[in-house]
């Protein structure tokens, strides 16, 4: 099967932007919505878009790239398409309507992809007669920009949707991290709450400030943002959402009220103007100012989220090189999650997990991958073997 023509369903931030992709990339593209006044809206932002591209030399010809997309509120126009990537929000119910539409109205070869970034594939794929054809294929705000694509099969995908998947992804020049089979939050969300989750702990157990977590965050570790800070650009909204997902498919939860009370406050971050930080105005960010020293120990600060990651290549889920692509172009770290800890020791990263799991916490439960690792010796760069080899 050779995909000529791309249906995308949601016009919204990343609807029009996955939309702009695959038009760039030289489909054709079917740009679906509800309401005109989306359709419309996102018209215009890829126009924006499209002609910054070119003002940067990066296109020639914007119109010719814009002349792909059509545009429409009903779904025959996605009758000849042979891949449909839906975008709507995270609602189960509002999700499946769209893919019984897209299974009745689409050929049968066609694959049937959602940029769902919470919601089980599985729970979709059941509401369409072609469940081997239906996939995850998670897509990173700005779609034009962010080049990581996370590619999740259900338990009812075939490889072959698999393999067509990865493919298009490439030819949508991105790069594609595919996983075995589907876990709640995937790869990247499961890392990003671990991450934010040990940062909460270290202040709410009163071991650090906000900003010395951060600035250990920036300085130590060279992240482009301290995690608190982070999470106030994401929005702390979203961010309690994607905790709760997690937590209640039955990922072991950290005990932390930070967000949630700062979500009740509607302090959302960024968005609202005020989150963990102050910002100039709602919607309007500004590096925040943090102290050029800290306390905190980075492989502490790291230790929940390398354990996770660690979970997952021990269960076959996807490998530690894999784990460094999604937090290098999902999260722009300057380096993998899984470098970073075999640069500042697995013994380290085991230290502090069982310090911190000897308090209570389950979550922190070391792997067996990280305890053989450290019993074998590899702890890490200084040893010329950790989760890489050196």
């Amino acid at each position: 099967m050779m995909i000529r023509k791309i249906a995308v369903v949601g016009a919204g931030t990343m609807g029009h932007g996955i939309a702009e992709v695959a038009a760039l990339s030289g489909f054709e593209v079917a740009l679906i919505d509800v309401s005109w006044d989306f359709l419309n809206r996102a018209k215009e932002r890829i126009t924006d878009s499209l002609n910054k591209l070119a003002e940067k030399k990066q296109i020639n010809d914007p119109n010719a790239v814009l002349q792909k997309i059509e545009f429409n509120t009903s779904y025959d126009i996605a009758k000849d398409a042979d891949f449909a990537i839906e975008a709507v929000p995270e609602k189960l119910e509002l999700k499946k309507t769209v893919f019984k539409t897209l299974d009745s109205v689409m050929g049968s070869h066609a694959i049937l992809a959602t940029n769902t970034s919470s919601i089980p594939i599985s729970d979709i794929a059941e509401a369409t007669g072609r469940k081997q054809k239906v996939i995850g294929m998670h897509f990173f705000n700005p779609p034009v920009i962010m080049k990581l694509v996370e590619v999740i099969p259900s338990k009812y995908t075939d490889q072959d949707t698999v393999d067509k998947t990865v493919e298009l992804a490439k030819k949508m020049n991105k790069i594609p991290v595919s996983l075995k089979y589907e876990i709640p939050g995937f790869v990247s969300n499961r890392i990003f709450i671990r991450l934010l989750q040990e940062a909460c702990r270290e202040v709410e157990d009163k071991e650090a400030t906000i900003e010395e977590v951060d600035s250990t965050a920036r300085n130590k570790l060279k992240l482009p943002m301290g995690l608190f800070e982070l999470a106030d650009y994401v929005g702390l909204d979203v961010v309690v959402d994607i905790w709760n997902v997690l937590t209640t498919r039955g990922t072991p939860d950290v005990k932390c009220s930070m967000f949630k009370a700062k979500v009740e406050e509607k302090n959302l971050g960024v968005k609202s103007g005020k989150g963990f930080y102050a910002y100039p105005a709602p919607g309007k960010y500004a590096k925040v100012q943090l102290p050029d020293s800290s306390k905190v120990d980075p492989s502490r600060l790291i230790s929940l989220a390398v354990n996770e990651a660690s979970w997952m290549v021990e269960n076959g889920i996807v490998s530690a090189k894999d784990v460094d692509t999604v937090m290098i172009y999902g999260f722009n770290f300057p380096k993998g999650l899984m470098e970073m800890a075999d640069e500042v020791g697995l013994d380290n990263i085991l230290r502090n997990l069982e310090d911190i799991y000897s308090k209570g916490y389950q979550a922190y439960k070391p792997t067996n991958l990280i305890k053989s690792l450290v019993s074998e010796g590899k702890t890490g760069k200084n040893k010329g073997e950790g989760f890489h080899k050196y």
